[in-house]
């Protein structure tokens, strides 16, 4: 809809309906530096929360669906001295884009029918100039708001000009880095914006690294880009594993249905790209064989059958006979052989098992030697004192066989290493036995259809030789069935079963390109650009420190994180080793340099930024005053910048002498939220 990133307030009003009256108020913004001016507790917070809230980004302060509005607008409010139960109550929120494109937001805060969840934008200036436009309805603080049409987000951010990227969550699937993860670095309220650098960034959503990849998308930093092509690779590489198990099981399935199996099965995509992987294999006489010269030999025997004439009982006696023996004689050789294979599954099961097991103590053993050595990096004398008391250091029992425990013993670090080579010997013995143990899965499956199809010959042959001697016979027509219906069985799926097979070396060979691609990416270098912003925005943090007297650290030596992007000293983050005020000094320097580098390199800040209560923990005058200035000088740039602040109106002017702003001043003992009249009139200078 627009081109670069901007959001401009241009007024606001929020109106409660009571019983006996109206109350409420309307305040217009201008460009630049906007400074509201009221006692405490006369609702100018009410007003910066009023415009989170019509933004639907309360989500930004809190988790819970409450309306962070007070009760004023809620429950009661004070209309010409009566208290009065508010039965209705609205936020009207005027914005305007880069476009100039001006739209009026409004979102119920208690309503008898209206949701709180339901906002209406309708074109136009509802508020300064009372134009009626068409409206649309959206919704908000529901799944479904930042992506779907009708989500307000979507459109939220549409209209600032945001294409709102997908981020991964710590799951591993995607959402979008929603407008509420953004907003902190726009808006910092009085209770809890001023505690940290910068205001708490939700981290309910699950997003990871949400506070890297706001920043990045804030400074629109090359590397937030790699980040996101890194994600999407790893998207389509869980996409493909996924569609290779998928493929693996309807492989497997189909294979058993028709009599075949797979040969040197792959247990995982990996495995795939070898050509010998998942070869279809068919038990044919003795041998197993590929199922295409499966198909072509039983083929054989089959027409060979097919053109003799069906024999009758009378010239297939002796023969069956004999067969009727052999047959017999091949089930119990058959059942002999299944019984062998399946004590060499129970021995290969059992020995799984234990090595599993040692693998498991092993890497406790691993664990407690990592937590030993780090004992001993911290002057840890336990190891030794364990030595002296006999007791063994890795599994921690009495050595009580007569052998001493060598006062030589093995350092942790020598430990570790031993126990690794333990481990990988272990895994690799475990890989060899499961392969083992898959083998002789795949030939018990054999041998069972072996033994069912023997079994049924038996059966096919006794009765046959109690029917009469010139009636056909049953075995000879039986055997005959049988395998054209194997043979059919094995031709219908043989092109499926390579079709999918086929599917698998795709599937890995796309998997190794991803991974190649994966590796390519490097989504922890900074480019020439990303490390360019992020010295300006040290050095306006820097000079912003200096002017607002910043005395906790000399300002040189604060620094900009190439890993958080957040002011830290020496490598660690800025806290507790500040004073209260200048926490409050660095937070105003970091987030209008923000702003400021943003605005200079074309990055993806709205140009808004807004401090409830900036002045705090009794930051000296002279501070406050120079930040009011720096924020004229940017709103001179062109951004918009709102003070809400209780400094006496007359302290307050003389801070302000030389600055371009508007006052919007409430007079002493007034409420904002009053019995409807016109709006406050506003003084520029």
């Amino acid at each position: 809809m627009v081109g670069r990133p901007h959001l401009r307030l241009l007024a606001i009003r929020l109106t409660a309906e009571t019983p006996v009256g109206a109350v409420g108020h309307t305040l217009q913004f201008s460009g630049g530096l906007n400074v509201i001016r009221a006692d405490n507790s006369s609702g100018k917070s009410t007003t910066l929360q009023a415009i989170v809230y019509a933004l639907g980004v309360e989500g930004m302060l809190s988790a819970r669906r409450e309306v962070p509005l007070p009760h004023a607008m809620t429950d009661e409010v004070s209309v010409a001295g009566t208290e009065a139960e508010v039965i209705s109550s609205s936020v009207e929120l005027e914005i305007e884009n880069g476009s100039s494109e001006v739209v009026t937001v409004k979102r119920y805060v208690k309503h008898p029918t209206i949701s709180t969840q339901l906002v209406t934008v309708s074109d136009g200036s509802a508020i300064r100039e009372g134009e009626s436009a068409a409206t649309r309805d959206f919704f908000v603080r529901r799944p479904g708001s930042a992506q779907r049409e009708a989500g307000f987000h979507r459109f939220l951010a549409e209209f600032i000009g945001w294409t709102l990227p997908q981020v991964s969550r710590m799951d591993g699937s995607e959402c979008p880095l929603y407008l509420e993860t953004l907003f902190p670095y726009f808006y910092v309220e009085q209770k809890h914006g001023w505690s940290g650098v910068q205001a708490r960034i939700p981290t309910y959503f699950g997003i990871r690294d949400v506070g890297r990849r706001s920043a990045e998308y804030v400074l629109d930093l090359e590397v937030f880009q790699r980040i996101l092509t890194a994600q999407r690779i790893r998207s389509t590489i869980g996409l493909l594993d996924a569609e290779w198990k998928e493929t693996f099981v309807a492989l497997s399935m189909k294979a058993r249905t028709a009599g075949a199996a797979l040969a040197a099965a792959p247990r995982s995509i990996a495995d795939s790209g070898d050509p010998e992987s998942g070869r279809i294999i068919v038990y044919v006489g003795e041998d197993w064989l590929p199922i295409a010269e499966a198909v072509e030999a039983l083929g054989v025997e089959l027409q060979a059958r097919e053109s003799r004439p069906v024999a009758t009982v009378g010239e297939m006696a002796e023969q069956m006979e004999t067969d009727l023996g052999a047959s017999e004689r091949e089930v119990v050789s058959t059942m002999t052989r299944l019984a062998v294979v399946l004590d060499e599954r129970s021995e290969l099961d059992r020995r799984a098992e234990e090595l599993e097991q040692r693998i498991d103590a092993l890497g406790e053993d691993l664990q407690r030697q990592h937590d030993a050595l780090t004992l001993a990096d911290l002057g840890s004398q336990a190891a030794l004192s364990v030595v002296g008391e006999r007791v063994c250091p890795t599994c921690h029992q009495d050595v009580c066989d007569g052998m001493d425990v060598t006062a030589h013993a093995m350092t942790a670090a020598e430990s570790i290493r031993f126990i690794q080579r333990q481990l990988a010997t272990f895994r690799a013995s475990l890989e060899d036995v499961t392969r083992a143990s898959r083998a002789m899965e795949l030939r018990e499956s054999s041998l069972r259809e072996e033994l069912a199809t023997q079994r049924r010959r038996v059966r096919t042959a006794r009765e046959a030789l109690a029917e009469r001697t010139q009636a056909p016979s049953v075995a000879d027509v039986s055997e005959r069935v049988a395998l054209r219906d194997r043979v059919d069985r094995l031709r219908e799926a043989a092109e499926e079963l390579e079709s999918l097979r086929s599917t698998l070396a795709d599937l890995a060979l796309a998997h190794v390109e991803q991974r190649k691609r994966l590796g390519d990416v490097d989504v922890f270098k900074l480019s020439e650009g990303d490390a360019e912003k992020l010295a300006q925005l040290q050095t306006y943090v820097r000079s912003q420190l200096g002017r607002y007297h910043f005395s906790s650290l000399a300002p040189e030596q604060v620094d900009i994180s190439h890993e958080t992007y957040r002011p830290v000293n020496e490598g660690f983050d800025l806290g507790f080793d500040l004073s209260a005020s200048d926490m409050i000094r660095l937070i105003w320097s970091y987030l209008l340099a923000l702003l400021r580098v943003s605005e200079e390199h074309s990055g993806q800040h709205p140009g808004l930024l807004i401090f409830d209560e900036p002045r705090q923990q009794e930051t000296a005058s002279s501070s406050f005053r120079e930040l009011l200035h720096e924020a004229a000088e940017q709103g001179a740039r062109g951004s918009q910048v709102i003070f809400a602040t209780s400094e006496p109106r007359d302290a307050l002017l003389t801070m302000l002498e030389g600055a371009d702003y508007t006052l919007l001043d409430i007079p002493a003992g007034e409420k904002l939220l009053r019995a409807i009249e016109p709006g406050f009139e506003t003084a520029s200078h």
